[in-house]
């Protein structure tokens, strides 16, 4: 068929399938204008021509929702599940597309800010405050060609204000439910070529018992008769945040940033395994987390702007702590607190190279240090004292290039690759393609990307008494492809998502002594996992009334198979599905309602997996802008008071109102 038939036939399929809509109701529809993202090209990107699946949450939204963690902005997000251990401050985790919580990794302005003294390396989204976020952008599919270990599922980058004009100030105070008290102030602005933007928060809550639905265990109840011990106390919750990021531009061409960022979060946690009634020194144990971040960045434009060089120096660290009692009595059994300090630290360099119509060029090094010390603090009949568990440390050193490319003004291709090698430890090696066909005439946009994911063992995988310091990375090779489409004027958009994940040699634990060096008589960690997820992911946002009625809704269809067992994967829903109405038709008030939809989670129990039962959960949310510097709002959580589990015996928050007052001046 020659060229112009193939082409006309085309125009007519497109037509059939997206008709052209009336000029007039295109010309009374807002059109929104792209948004621009850094994660999915680790710089700045037009959304439209990513080829891969990103989101982006924006800071009106954030603060709309009236979020007291970042888990609660995420729900939203396709292909993503994030849970708690129960209630606001607890133990919440977050994956992506089937990956462990491990395998996704989470940026904060651009560094990396997981746990060294985790398990598996995983971030604990319960330590983190909503402070002033400009925005949060979920990549999902393996990134490790991009950013290295860790970005299996995908990438989730939080990133905070920049100063920009004249000084900008907000203080919101919001009090509630489960003697809920919440804080926020932030500053931001510009002058004479320094930026600045520091926000804190500050929350507490009284809470309700975390471990809700104590269970018929074996581990204190021998006869099946004896009552259980009491529920505890209320669980409270303390946590407080501060970010900050101050830029200085030196001339035209260079300017140098430091961020920084602190959390810390003091909560109560439940002992599933309290051991009779009346045991108060083993019903609730408390828990401390203080988690650090400063960076300091140099960016300089050269040739013309044709060379953009980029140096960042990191440091994090985390130093938490259980303690399974308030005071460590002295006939206590048991450690009394056990301790975790953790620290990351490094440097990266990246360059941006542009060729014009030719596409551009993106490559550094990076170079990191993990560390990672364990102890425990014993009571006095045991001798007492501060006893260490173990130390370990590794640095990984990196190279990593991307070339992006674009065809015909419509057709946007990138390929990367990435080589990450550990010292005296294992490498491996990832990539990463990308195709994005933008037909703007049609409104429509068909990507594709395939790319490969690793993640190397953990501190405590390798050096703890069942680590292993040969395991191997752990794998993962993805697949996706999608349609992104607007219609009637942008009026629908609608976007769709198939995707194929297999994972191999993931990390395992063996209960042991079978099939473990000999002197690991208690366990011992090992490669022999392979898992595959599969499903769809579908969004849409639709404005049937202009000005005044909006309505969003998402659905993410998975199937997650562990290969060894042949049974689905913990922790990963097969229906996740989240819808919104919402009406501004009355002048200065937002009024919306959502609704979440959770089912098919397999969590452990003992001695087999059990299935969760499927929930939904309804909110409300109103705000009402007084004048342009004050706005009241409240919020109707749990509307129909249901009682579910995100995690196997673990509570959730009943019905629960939260209100308060926004001022920006």
């Amino acid at each position: 068929m020659s060229g112009p038939r193939l082409r006309r036939l085309w125009a007519v399929v497109l037509f059939c399938l997206f008709p052209k809509i009336d000029e007039s109701v295109a010309q009374d529809a807002v059109v929104p204008l792209p948004p621009i993202v850094v994660t999915a090209t680790r710089g700045s990107l037009d959304v439209s021509r990513a080829g891969s699946a990103i989101n982006v949450i924006d800071h009106d939204e954030i603060t709309r929702l009236g979020a007291t963690s970042v888990a609660d902005v995420l729900q939203s997000v396709p292909g993503l599940y994030a849970h708690g251990n129960g209630g606001v401050g607890s133990v919440t985790n977050v994956t992506l597309r089937g990956s462990n919580p491990g395998q996704t990794l989470v940026l904060l302005d651009g560094v990396r800010i997981g746990n060294p003294t985790g398990t598996d390396g995983s971030l604990d989204l319960g330590n983190l405050a909503i402070t002033d976020i400009e925005r949060i952008e979920v990549l999902r599919g393996p990134q490790s060609a991009l950013y290295g270990s860790d970005a299996m599922g995908g990438v989730i980058q939080i990133i905070t204000r920049k100063g920009d004009g004249p000084p900008r100030k907000s203080v919101t105070v919001e009090g509630g439910s489960y003697g809920t008290l919440h804080t926020n102030g932030s500053i931001s602005g510009s002058t004479d070529g320094l930026s600045y933007a520091f926000s804190v928060d500050l929350l507490h809550s009284d809470g309700f018992p975390r471990y809700g639905y104590r269970p018929n265990h074996p581990i204190f109840l021998s006869d099946g008769v004896t009552p259980l011990p009491p529920l505890p106390r209320d669980d409270p919750t303390n946590r407080s945040g501060v970010t900050g990021r101050v830029t200085y531009k030196l001339g035209d061409t260079s300017e140098v940033e430091f961020g920084f960022a602190g959390y810390l979060n003091r909560l109560s946690i439940d002992n599933p395994y309290a051991s009779a009634p009346g045991n108060v020194y083993n019903s609730f144990n408390q828990s401390r987390a203080m988690t650090g971040q400063v960076y300091s960045r140099f960016i300089n434009h050269a040739y013309d702007g044709r060379l953009t060089n980029q140096l960042t120096v990191f440091g994090s660290a985390i130093d938490s702590a259980i303690s399974q009692t308030e005071s460590c009595p002295e006939d206590f059994v048991s450690n009394c607190r056990t301790n975790y300090q953790g620290t990351r630290a490094g440097a990266e360099y990246q360059g941006d190279l542009k060729f014009g119509e030719l596409g551009q060029l993106t490559f550094g090094l990076r170079n990191e240090t993990e560390r990672a010390i364990f102890s425990h603090d014993r009571p006095a009949n045991l001798g007492g004292g501060h006893v260490p568990d173990f130390s370990g440390q590794q640095t990984t050193n990196s190279a990593f290039a991307l070339y992006q490319l674009t065809l015909l003004d419509r057709l946007d291709l990138s390929l990367a690759g990435r080589e990450d090698a550990v010292t005296g430890g294992p490498s491996f090696a990832t990539g990463r393609a990308t195709i994005a066909w933008r037909l703007t005439e049609f409104g429509t946009k068909l990507r594709a990307s395939i790319g490969t994911g690793a993640k190397i063992p953990t501190l405590y995988q390798r050096y703890s008494a069942y680590g292993d310091p040969t395991l191997k990375p752990e794998e993962s090779t993805g697949v996706d492809a999608g349609i992104d489409q607007a219609l009637f004027g942008d009026r629908v958009q609608l976007s769709a998502s198939v995707f194929n994940n297999r994972f191999r040699n993931l990390i395992g634990f063996n209960n042991g002594p079978a099939g473990c060096p000999p002197q690991d008589i208690f366990g011992c960690y090992y490669n022999v996992g392979r898992a595959t997820t599969q499903g769809i992911e579908v969004s849409a946002k639709a404005d049937p009334v202009p000005g005044e009625w909006r309505t969003t809704a998402s659905y993410t269809y998975m199937d997650a198979i562990n290969n060894v067992t042949s049974q689905g994967l913990l922790q990963q829903p097969r229906h996740k599905a989240v819808g919104s109405l919402i009406y501004t038709g009355i002048p200065d008030l937002r009024l919306e309602g959502r609704m979440s939809v959770v089912a098919g989670v397999l969590d452990y129990a003992f001695p087999a997996p059990v299935r969760l039962p499927a929930y939904y959960k309804i909110d409300a949310y109103a705000n009402y802008r007084v004048n342009s510097n004050v706005n009241l709002f409240a919020r109707l959580e749990n509307l129909t008071d249901a009682s579910y589990e995100e995690v196997l015996n673990y509570g959730v928050a009943g019905r629960s109102i939260y209100a308060g007052v926004r001022i920006d001046w």
